[in-house]
């Protein structure tokens, strides 16, 4: 005997009752309102370069640096997201990308080459370790830890550069840069820091591309290109 079909019936609605209206389904071609365009490129033009450059600029010290890393990557990752919802057509993810990219790299690094510029001390200290370590291309780099010869505390005591190329370096006194603060780690006095003062104005430069970047994709959203 062939069995029958199992239907799922819909049980009869009660006496007076009315049964809802189905959602539409969202179309395929779905786009979001001008309204949430216009504020999603706002926040994400003006907020993501404050908070990125921000962070990396809190960065400069070393004991806040991996959790301000950590941060800014996710904050450039969630601004990345809202571009692709301020215009999901053309190029514009490509070029974020590249901005977001450079926000992140230069702050720490130019800060810190600025700070030490204009207000590093120099410091006779004694390398007490070396570190060596290798990078994925074999090329070897080493870091040595320094304590100061006056016998002062000396915050984020190791530094990499001159004077620091292995382990006969142990044990031998030397100068490097210190800032009085304690706030950047001190570095070697052969410190190439000329770069510091053009890198930490392009900075603002990558904010003002990235706002310009952000506010034309909306417009030629909303303008309907």
């Amino acid at each position: 005997m062939a069995s029958r079909p199992n239907r799922k019936r819909k049980r009869p609605l009660a006496e007076g009752v009315v049964r809802p209206p189905k959602r539409p389904r969202r179309p395929k071609g779905w786009e979001p309102a001008p309204r949430t365009v216009l504020r999603t490129a706002l926040v994400t033009a003006l907020g993501a370069p404050v908070l990125i450059v921000g962070l990396m600029a809190v960065g400069t010290n070393p004991d806040y640096l991996p959790v301000c890393a950590i941060t800014a990557v996710l904050v450039l990752m969630g601004s990345l997201i809202a571009t692709m919802l301020v215009r999901a057509k053309g190029w514009l993810l490509w070029p974020a990308v590249a901005l977001g990219v450079l926000m992140l790299a230069l702050p720490t690094t130019a800060l810190r080459a600025q700070l030490i510029e204009h207000r590093g001390e120099r410091t006779a200290v004694v390398i007490t370790a070396a570190h060596r370590a290798t990078d994925r291309s074999g090329r070897v780099s080493w870091s040595c830890d320094i304590r100061r010869e006056d016998g002062l505390p000396l915050p984020h005591a190791r530094f990499s550069g001159d004077g620091c190329s292995s382990e006969r370096s142990v044990g031998q006194s030397g100068q490097v840069l210190v800032d009085p603060s304690g706030w950047v780690p001190p570095v070697s006095t052969g410190e190439d820091t000329s770069f510091s003062g053009a890198a930490l104005w392009a900075v603002p430069g990558l904010a003002v591309l990235w706002a310009a970047l952000i506010l034309g994709a909306a417009r030629r959203t909303l303008s309907g290109r």
